[in-house]
């Protein structure tokens, strides 16, 4: 009886060692020469801003939303580009023009950031099985609204329900358009030769006029399909 155990045994080790080479066989390669559309959902840890004036902002933890377009120039190598938004909310300290002057002191206050982002994309796959740790590295500009009023009124222009297209008064805010760059380390499984997944996590450089070079930790959860 035990010698039949052991025989069973062995056949269904074999039975799954031949079909693992055999599912693995299929997806081989399968993301050459493949372009891919992913969607993106992201998370971002809080960071701080500290300015050359003395003041800063503190930004809260933040999801956001992406979706991007790829090619697989191989298994192992793939370009990308991807375009992701965010809001968030953050405190900010102001420094007054004369610190040391009697009765002034540090502002505090409370906002709502919006960001987005386009990025070009290069991850390298360490495996070209359906199953493998990659490595990849972005370049980039963000465009941001802070939401602070700059104090001047422009005019802005809406389709409304019932009343059509109105143009009226609309405040102004402080924007600016900065460079991004940054990596990450992540997973990537393919389901078949059409969908798969990905997730990472990453550190992200933005390049802030008159402020240190935040560094913010970002997790992104990636569903995508090959065509």
């Amino acid at each position: 009886m035990n010698a039949i155990k052991r025989q069973l045994t062995y056949a269904l080790i074999i039975g799954c060692s031949f079909f693992y080479m055999t599912a693995d066989a299929a997806f081989y390669d399968s993301r050459k020469g493949k372009f891919e559309f992913y969607l993106m959902p992201t998370v971002t840890n809080s960071e701080a801003l500290e300015f050359d004036n003395g003041s800063s902002s503190n930004l809260n933890r933040r999801t956001g939303f992406g979706f991007g377009m790829g090619y697989n120039v191989n298994s192992h190598i793939e370009l990308s580009l991807d375009f992701t938004s965010s809001n968030g909310s953050y405190t900010l300290t102001a420094i007054p023009e004369l610190p040391t002057a009697p009765g002034t002191e540090p502002l505090k206050s409370t906002g709502n950031l919006y960001t987005s982002s386009i990025n070009f994309g290069f991850t390298f796959n360490l495996l070209s099985t359906p199953f493998t740790p990659y490595i990849t590295g972005t370049l980039g500009s963000t465009y941001i609204d802070t939401g602070i009023y700059t104090g001047e009124v422009g005019t802005g222009c809406y389709w409304y329900p019932y009343w059509g297209y109105v143009c009226g008064p609309v405040a102004r805010t402080y924007t600016s358009n900065e460079i991004n760059y940054g990596a990450a380390l992540g997973l990537r499984y393919d389901f078949s030769r059409k969908l798969f997944i990905k997730g990472d996590i990453g550190q992200n450089y933005l390049d802030v006029d008159n402020s240190n070079i935040p560094a913010f930790t970002t997790y992104r959860f990636i569903f995508g399909f090959m065509f």
